[in-house]
């Protein structure tokens, strides 16, 4: 007798559940069929775009549940969506629309100097003596050397690399390879005054192997002597000064 009745529940919720589904069904198809209804009487309003990129508004204007459609080469977008909703857009299209301010340039110059407690004066060029004598004053050497110079131009707030080669360093045969590179440039105002903080900054020289690795500010003009590292496992060193210039 309990099988029977377990039975007859049993068949009772098969038949059950299709009939709750085809409930859902109709219900989501009636929600489907309004919602198109409804959008027929929305307003449509035809957005004209000069700077920003017009698909990427699209993208955003979308989440406003607008029916959006952009043409990329007329520059324009066609919206139809509530009257409230419009002027939402049309708000955000005046903020968002607005042309890009192009990105500045940075030339940074790379003056790398070898240095020994001991051995005749070296030549430098002119622009480099008050660097040269601050850095006698600070540590004991006595003979420095113009090893060679590099220039790098980048963007405001990109990464840049550069490599070459170098006259022998130490009496080495061969050429002395550098590899010089950072992480980032970017340019930080400061009052009158601009600096350029290059980040992660790394020079690396093989034969002989040294390197260098900092992070600095720099203003405008200013020579600063980055970083020094001994060659060799000696009293010798090569020192790095940058300087750098913001490029309008």
């Amino acid at each position: 007798m309990k099988r029977h009745v377990y039975a007859v529940l049993f068949s009772v919720l098969l038949l059950a559940v299709p009939v709750a589904g085809a409930a859902e069904d109709e219900k989501s198809e009636k929600k489907e069929q309004t919602q198109p209804a409804e959008s027929q009487n929305w307003p449509v309003k035809l957005f004209q775009v000069k700077y920003a990129n017009v698909y990427h508004l699209a993208n955003l204007f979308r989440a406003f549940g607008a029916i959006v459609q952009p043409e990329g080469d007329l520059g324009v977008i066609s919206v139809r969506a509530p009257k409230e909703v419009l002027t939402a857009i049309q708000e955000s299209i005046q903020r968002l629309d607005v042309p890009q301010t192009p990105a500045k340039n940075i030339n940074l110059d790379a003056y790398l100097l070898t240095a020994s407690a001991q051995g005749p004066a070296g030549s430098v060029p002119p622009e480099m003596e008050p660097v040269v004598k601050q850095l006698k004053a600070v540590f004991n050497y006595q003979s420095f050397r113009l090893l060679g110079t590099a220039s790098l131009r980048v963007r405001d707030g990109s990464s840049g690399m550069l490599s070459g080669a170098l006259p022998s360093v130490s009496g080495r045969a061969g050429p002395t390879g550098y590899t010089f590179d950072m992480k980032s440039a970017v340019i930080t105002p400061e009052g009158q005054e601009r600096s350029i903080r290059i980040d992660a900054l790394h020079l690396r020289l093989s034969n002989p192997d040294a390197q260098i690795l900092s992070t600095v500010d720099i203003h405008e003009g200013q020579k600063v002597v980055v970083g020094k590292a001994n060659i060799d496992n000696s009293d010798n060193a090569l020192i790095l000064v940058l300087t750098a210039k913001v490029v309008e």
